[in-house]
């Protein structure tokens, strides 16, 4: 099955998505439309099945948002996602891709991610929600470089 994905760009689809997000228990409260690339895919029944999303911070960006239905997991969906968002990021002329994790270090770490400090983080990524508020201080800041 082919799900195209659909850019967020209005309040319902936010709301949509942060359920989606609540219900794949991963951090929603704080996004925002402004300053982020957000996008859904959907199944043909119009059901929200995968989920990932990019805040820009100037040359630098936080992957965050990257869900997959339970049901599809396994199926490389979350592989088709993040390539869809590190090349988004690439378009932009983002140079380096931060994220947080707790569950999904292993993933990342074979798509290319290192583990990092979280003190050289820029800091206006450290200064986000996600890294401020949301995120606990166990989550392992990971960075991949896409554009020297």
């Amino acid at each position: 099955m082919n799900y195209n994905p659909t850019i967020i760009k209005d309040q319902k689809s936010l709301e949509n998505l942060q359920q989606f997000l609540k219900a794949n228990k991963l951090p929603f409260s704080d996004l925002a439309l402004e300053g982020s690339y957000l996008i859904g895919y959907h199944d043909e029944g119009g059901k929200l099945v995968g989920s990932g999303g990019l805040e820009f911070y100037g040359h630098a960006g936080l992957l965050r948002s990257v869900a997959v239905d339970k049901k599809l997991r396994g199926q490389s969906f979350g592989k088709k996602i993040v390539e869809a968002i590190v090349n988004k990021a690439k378009s932009l002329n983002v140079k380096d891709l931060y994220l947080l994790t707790e569950t999904a270090h292993n993933y990342f770490l074979k798509k290319g991610f290192q583990d990092v400090p979280r003190e050289i983080v820029p800091n206006a990524i450290q200064q986000s929600t996600e890294f401020s508020h949301v995120c606990p201080v166990s989550a392992i800041a990971m960075k991949l470089i896409i554009n020297e």
